[in-house]
Protein backbone atom coordinates (compact mmCIF):
# COMPACT_ATOMS: atom_id res chain seq x y z
CA UNK A 1 0.00 0.00 0.00
CA UNK A 2 1.35 3.53 -0.84
CA UNK A 3 -0.37 6.59 1.64
CA UNK A 4 0.51 10.08 1.81
CA UNK A 5 -0.58 12.27 4.36
CA UNK A 6 0.45 15.44 5.81
CA UNK A 7 1.87 15.56 9.21
CA UNK A 8 1.87 18.48 12.29
CA UNK A 9 5.57 17.95 12.92
CA UNK A 10 8.64 19.91 10.43
CA UNK A 11 11.66 17.89 9.36
CA UNK A 12 13.52 19.92 11.65
CA UNK A 13 12.32 18.07 14.71
CA UNK A 14 12.05 15.11 12.97
CA UNK A 15 15.96 15.13 12.03
CA UNK A 16 16.85 16.22 15.89
CA UNK A 17 14.85 13.14 17.05
CA UNK A 18 16.68 10.95 15.38
CA UNK A 19 19.98 11.92 15.78
CA UNK A 20 19.13 12.44 19.24
CA UNK A 21 16.64 10.21 21.03
CA UNK A 22 16.79 8.08 24.29
CA UNK A 23 14.47 5.32 22.64
CA UNK A 24 17.12 3.88 20.30
CA UNK A 25 20.89 3.85 19.84
CA UNK A 26 21.85 6.46 17.20
CA UNK A 27 25.21 5.51 14.44
CA UNK A 28 26.16 8.11 12.03
CA UNK A 29 27.47 6.20 8.71
CA UNK A 30 27.63 8.82 5.95
CA UNK A 31 28.70 12.18 5.77
CA UNK A 32 28.45 13.67 2.34
CA UNK A 33 27.37 17.22 1.56
CA UNK A 34 23.55 17.05 1.93
CA UNK A 35 23.31 13.68 3.12
CA UNK A 36 23.21 11.82 6.22
CA UNK A 37 22.91 8.05 6.78
CA UNK A 38 21.87 6.85 9.74
CA UNK A 39 20.77 3.53 11.75
CA UNK A 40 18.96 3.50 14.75
CA UNK A 41 19.05 0.27 17.38
CA UNK A 42 16.49 -0.42 19.41
CA UNK A 43 18.62 -1.22 22.40
CA UNK A 44 16.59 -3.65 24.02
CA UNK A 45 15.85 -6.14 20.33
CA UNK A 46 18.08 -6.97 17.86
CA UNK A 47 16.42 -4.67 15.35
CA UNK A 48 17.52 -1.24 13.59
CA UNK A 49 16.12 1.02 11.26
CA UNK A 50 18.20 3.03 8.31
CA UNK A 51 17.83 6.57 7.48
CA UNK A 52 18.78 8.86 4.84
CA UNK A 53 18.66 12.22 5.80
CA UNK A 54 18.97 15.54 3.43
CA UNK A 55 17.97 19.15 3.37
CA UNK A 56 14.38 18.41 2.63
CA UNK A 57 13.53 15.25 2.48
CA UNK A 58 14.15 12.15 4.88
CA UNK A 59 13.62 8.05 3.98
CA UNK A 60 13.26 5.54 6.48
CA UNK A 61 13.43 1.65 5.86
CA UNK A 62 12.31 -0.11 8.70
CA UNK A 63 13.63 -2.86 10.76
CA UNK A 64 12.03 -6.00 10.07
CA UNK A 65 9.88 -5.50 6.83
CA UNK A 66 11.50 -2.97 4.91
CA UNK A 67 8.55 -0.88 4.55
CA UNK A 68 9.76 2.89 3.61
CA UNK A 69 8.59 6.24 5.19
CA UNK A 70 9.46 9.26 2.49
CA UNK A 71 9.00 12.73 4.88
CA UNK A 72 9.48 15.81 2.22
CA UNK A 73 9.38 19.65 3.33
CA UNK A 74 7.11 21.19 0.97
CA UNK A 75 7.62 24.61 2.33
CA UNK A 76 4.33 25.28 4.36
CA UNK A 77 3.70 21.65 4.73
CA UNK A 78 5.43 18.52 5.96
CA UNK A 79 4.11 15.11 3.37
CA UNK A 80 5.01 11.64 4.70
CA UNK A 81 4.34 8.74 2.10
CA UNK A 82 4.18 5.50 3.42
CA UNK A 83 4.65 2.64 0.96
CA UNK A 84 4.11 -0.76 3.25
CA UNK A 85 1.43 -3.25 4.46
CA UNK A 86 -1.72 -1.40 6.13
CA UNK A 87 -1.22 -2.71 9.30
CA UNK A 88 2.27 -1.79 9.72
CA UNK A 89 1.70 1.78 9.30
CA UNK A 90 3.10 4.33 12.07
CA UNK A 91 3.44 1.40 14.20
CA UNK A 92 7.06 0.39 14.03
CA UNK A 93 8.76 1.23 17.27
CA UNK A 94 11.67 2.43 15.41
CA UNK A 95 10.33 5.81 14.13
CA UNK A 96 10.60 9.02 15.11
CA UNK A 97 7.43 10.76 16.00
CA UNK A 98 4.86 11.34 13.18
CA UNK A 99 1.72 12.52 13.53
CA UNK A 100 -0.98 12.65 10.94
CA UNK A 101 -2.95 16.54 10.57
CA UNK A 102 -5.90 15.39 9.74
CA UNK A 103 -7.55 11.78 10.62
CA UNK A 104 -5.68 9.44 8.56
CA UNK A 105 -8.79 7.27 7.50
CA UNK A 106 -9.39 10.19 5.10
CA UNK A 107 -5.76 10.18 3.57
CA UNK A 108 -5.78 8.52 0.32
CA UNK A 109 -4.21 5.42 -0.67
CA UNK A 110 -2.76 5.81 -3.89
CA UNK A 111 -1.10 2.26 -4.88
CA UNK A 112 -1.89 -1.17 -3.49
CA UNK A 113 -2.04 -5.02 -4.27
CA UNK A 114 -5.72 -4.68 -3.19
CA UNK A 115 -6.76 -1.52 -4.98
CA UNK A 116 -4.33 -1.36 -8.04
CA UNK A 117 -3.62 2.36 -8.65
CA UNK A 118 -7.34 3.01 -7.89
CA UNK A 119 -7.41 5.66 -5.40
CA UNK A 120 -9.05 5.29 -2.24
CA UNK A 121 -9.41 6.31 1.22
CA UNK A 122 -7.94 4.87 4.05
CA UNK A 123 -11.03 4.34 5.36
CA UNK A 124 -12.22 2.41 2.20
CA UNK A 125 -9.18 0.37 1.87
CA UNK A 126 -9.64 -0.82 5.46
CA UNK A 127 -12.54 -1.91 5.13
CA UNK A 128 -11.57 -3.95 1.71
CA UNK A 129 -8.58 -5.13 3.68
CA UNK A 130 -10.66 -6.45 6.34
CA UNK A 131 -13.64 -7.85 3.81
CA UNK A 132 -10.15 -9.59 2.72
CA UNK A 133 -9.54 -11.10 5.70
CA UNK A 134 -12.45 -12.31 6.62
CA UNK A 135 -13.06 -14.39 3.49
CA UNK A 136 -9.90 -15.93 3.70
CA UNK A 137 -11.05 -16.87 7.52
CA UNK A 138 -13.96 -18.48 5.95
CA UNK A 139 -11.96 -20.04 3.52
CA UNK A 140 -9.58 -21.97 5.72
CA UNK A 141 -12.36 -23.33 8.24
CA UNK A 142 -14.25 -24.68 5.00
CA UNK A 143 -10.56 -26.48 4.54
CA UNK A 144 -11.11 -27.77 7.83
CA UNK A 145 -14.48 -28.78 8.27
CA UNK A 146 -14.95 -30.20 5.19
CA UNK A 147 -11.90 -32.99 5.28
CA UNK A 148 -13.50 -33.58 8.83
CA UNK A 149 -17.34 -33.79 7.83
CA UNK A 150 -15.38 -36.90 5.71
CA UNK A 151 -13.77 -38.39 8.20
CA UNK A 152 -16.50 -38.04 10.68
CA UNK A 153 -19.56 -38.88 8.43
CA UNK A 154 -18.16 -41.30 5.33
Amino acid sequence: MKIQFEIKEKLPEIIAEILNSEKWQTALHEKAPGLQRVTIKDPHFNSKASIDIWEKEIHIRTAWSNYTYRIVDKGDITVCEYIGAYRGLLEQTLLPKITPRMNILDSLVFESTLTGNKEETLRNYSTENMKLKISDVIISARNIILPLRKITHP
